[in-house]
């Protein structure tokens, strides 16, 4: 008898989880797959627009690259802007333009503004001699304004004299 109870007491404490305990665990660990499962598909999604920005950084900068390449001067302060042959005269409104990189569509915008003429009295009147230059590239269906990659510069003529 003494070896039953001994018995007993063995099978006791060699018991398994019950059913209860397993349902519980199971919950536990499906919320934490559901977490980890969430935070890849946001991890893909972060990537993808890492991807995007990377790329109209690249555009941004060849664009703005070509602009500087321009020389500012009396022949070409005046000249409409289009890409690739045409020059540096003031947009009236930003202009726009979609392009594709890589597989992926871009929105260009290209603003060229007169910040600084020559005084009317003076020869030259009226004409630019500093002008902004602003491009911003756009993946095409952006989701934020954070995704935009915008570049801005200045260029001045080498006008001497006191303006």
């Amino acid at each position: 008898m003494h070896r039953q109870i001994a018995n007993r007491r063995t099978d006791c404490a060699q018991r398994g989880f019950t059913l209860l305990e397993a349902a519980i665990a199971l919950v536990v660990l499906m919320i934490i797959g559901l977490g980890v499962a969430s935070l890849f598909t946001y991890a893909i999604q972060a990537n993808s627009r890492a991807d995007d920005r990377e790329l109209a950084m690249a555009i941004a900068q060849k664009r703005m690259e070509w602009l500087r390449t321009i020389p500012f001067n009396t022949q070409t302060r005046n000249v409409p802007y289009s890409f690739p042959d045409g020059g540096l005269g003031a947009t009236n409104a930003p202009v726009n333009e979609t392009i594709t990189n890589a597989g992926r569509p871009y929105v260009v915008t290209t603003t060229i503004e007169d910040l600084v003429t020559v005084p009317p009295a003076n020869p030259d009147g009226g004409a630019p001699i500093v002008k902004r230059l602003q491009v911003s590239v756009t993946p095409l269906g952006a989701a934020t304004a954070f995704e935009t990659v915008t570049i801005t510069t200045q260029r001045s003529t080498q006008v001497t004299g006191i303006y």
